[in-house]
């Protein structure tokens, strides 16, 4: 077994975590439509774009205005569709120029957010023509200092970024 397997193994994501979380906020966004009458609930479970989509009351709102940052850095290129704040961060985008050219730019932009104290993982989701899911990356704030601290190049990080996509 190669060092990097064991590495990745140790530090990866597993099938089970990732059915794990989709399970979660699935059952989250039930749960918020069946309770409210009026349907604002709904509407915040399903996200407006903007980042309300959230309503735990542990997202604070540096938080929001350094995911919506990190929106703002990718949408020209990647054209945001979506993002929700939960216990997790999820930009939706729709123009993804496949996996090797959008790690760069989610990889420098979450770096950003993180180097400014952000401390949520991301999970990135490129969507499909159709509106299905096309992949998904996640984005750690271990990775991120770890390039911003000089502990791994430009290319260890990103190749880190592309191991993850699920």
């Amino acid at each position: 077994m190669t060092p990097r397997s064991v590495f990745r193994r140790a530090n990866g994501v597993s099938r089970r975590t990732v059915l794990a979380t989709a399970t979660a906020v699935g059952v989250g966004t039930i749960a918020g439509c069946l309770d409210d009458a009026d349907g604002t609930e709904q509407e915040a479970a399903q996200g407006t774009g903007d980042g309300t989509g959230d309503d735990e009351t542990d997202v604070s709102e540096e938080e929001r205005a350094l995911a919506a940052e990190m929106v703002d850095a990718i949408d020209d290129e990647l054209s945001v569709t979506d993002w929700e704040l939960h216990g997790m961060f999820i930009p939706e985008y729709a123009d993804s120029g496949g996996l090797e050219a959008d790690v760069p730019i989610l990889g420098d932009a979450y770096a950003d957010i993180v180097d400014q104290g952000f401390d949520r993982r991301a999970m990135p989701t490129a969507l499909a023509d159709d509106g299905t899911v096309d992949f998904m990356v996640f984005l750690e704030t271990e990775w991120a200092n770890a390039y911003l601290d000089g502990d791994w190049s430009e290319d260890e990080y990103y190749a880190e970024i592309e191991d993850s996509e699920h």
